[in-house]
């Protein structure tokens, strides 16, 4: 069974970069400990959402092949050009709500041999920004958090019903609405749009111009 329908993340991925992996991974084990111990509200740090930097143990810029060993075969996605989502539901996914985690790779440099991690999606309210933020908040509560959350795009999901995406592109975090709350969260890179790809965060939803 995927590691992934156990818990729907209780993840060890350890972040491999390049020559500076070790240095990036003291960084971010740095940051995130201090977030924890500046909240006081989050205690384990394996559903802690980190703009710009992680979800969970999943990093941006971790090596895709150690997150695939670990996730185990997707069991949806979209690939093209050497881009991709691969998506894994929870074990507890029925319905309209599906808990999932969808993971958006390139490759990491011109060489072509290595693709990493450049966004992280979740559904799962199980996750904790600062302050004990999650999923299910309103657009004007995350507001008081990310100030600079703009209105990116607007989709059609399976169900017909309109998806509105706000990104903090300076900060590295989108979020997703339907009928006024928050129902998925995507970190990406800081300062760069959550849409900078022409994949759609969702297979079989469709963009509205």
């Amino acid at each position: 069974m995927k590691l992934i329908k156990m818990a729907l993340l209780a993840l060890s991925i350890s972040v491999v970069g390049c020559q500076s992996s070790n240095r990036k991974q003291a960084v971010q084990n740095d940051s995130l400990t201090h977030v924890s111990t500046v909240v006081g509200q989050i205690t384990d740090e394996r559903f802690l959402v980190v703009a710009g930097r992680s979800v969970g143990e999943i990093a941006i810029g971790a090596d895709m092949e150690q997150v695939g060993q670990k996730l185990g075969k997707a069991d949806a996605g979209d690939a093209a050009m050497g881009k991709a989502w691969g998506i894994w539901y929870g074990n507890d996914s029925t319905g309209r709500q599906r808990n999932e985690i969808a993971v958006y790779s390139s490759y990491r440099d011109t060489s072509m041999r290595v693709k990493d991690v450049k966004q992280i999606r979740v559904t799962s309210d199980k996750f904790k920004i600062v302050d004990s933020f999650s999923l299910g908040t309103t657009l004007t509560a995350f507001q008081s958090k990310f100030p600079d959350l703009k209105q990116v795009s607007r989709y059609v999901n399976a169900q017909k019903d309109t998806v509105l995406v706000y990104d903090s592109k300076k900060r590295g975090i989108s979020f997703e609405f339907l009928k006024g709350k928050s129902i998925a969260l995507t970190v990406h890179p800081e300062n760069v749009a959550v849409n900078a790809t022409y994949l759609t965060l969702h297979p079989e939803w469709k963009i509205v111009e």
